[in-house]
């Protein structure tokens, strides 16, 4: 399997090497949960690689695991599209519970905000449909996509790795020594692992 590539900034490439792909990060914003019960705001990114326009969520100020996959807009478009025919009102984390590779418990859910915070999709006024959502519009995911083709990259723009480094183990053990017996302490979660926690809905 070919190496990825590793120069430093404004280094060229050895040849041969196989660069990694980068997505350049156009907003980030952040999104109230759609379960009452769910505490906190969720911070998510909006990014453009080539002509496809992704999604992230980043960060969660409270409970709720979740996977730090940039989902692209063409994967949520599929995963709605399997909603029934005629389906005008769904639940947010199970028609979106394709578009994402990782099987977190919240993802859905929490893609399912954040979509709502970015006008794609609404929630109903009917009290008897509380909890359920529907398209803003029926080309509200179209006009998205092609309003951040359209939006001007930032000078400051950031880029990131397509795919996020692999979450760090919950605990990490020190190195034995005379002095002090191993032990494990905690470190920083990088990316959610998997749970069996509910997900916001």
């Amino acid at each position: 399997m070919p190496k990825k590539a590793t120069t430093k900034k404004n280094e060229a490439p050895a040849e041969g090497a196989v660069m990694e792909a980068m997505v350049t990060v156009l907003k980030t914003g952040t999104a109230p949960k759609l379960s009452p019960c769910g505490d906190g705001q969720l911070t998510y990114r909006v990014g453009r690689m080539g002509e496809e326009i992704l999604v992230q969520i980043f960060g969660n100020e409270s409970s709720g695991r979740f996977s730090k996959e940039w989902v692209t807009v063409d994967a949520i478009r599929q995963s709605l599209a399997k909603l029934p025919k005629g389906a005008e009102s769904f639940k947010g984390a199970l028609a979106l519970k394709s578009a994402m590779s990782g099987r977190s418990a919240c993802n859905s859910g929490f893609l399912a905000s954040i979509l709502k915070e970015l006008g794609i999709l609404v929630g109903h006024e009917d009290p008897k449909k509380r909890g359920l959502l529907h398209l803003a519009s029926a080309g509200a995911l179209d006009n998205f996509e092609q309003s951040m083709r359209a939006m001007k990259v930032p000078k400051d723009a950031e880029q990131v790795p397509l795919n996020p480094p692999k979450p760090k183990p919950f605990f990490a053990k020190k190195a034995k020594s005379e002095d002090a017996a191993e032990v494990s302490e905690p470190v920083e979660e990088t990316e959610a692992a998997e749970s069996s926690e509910e997900a916001e809905t």
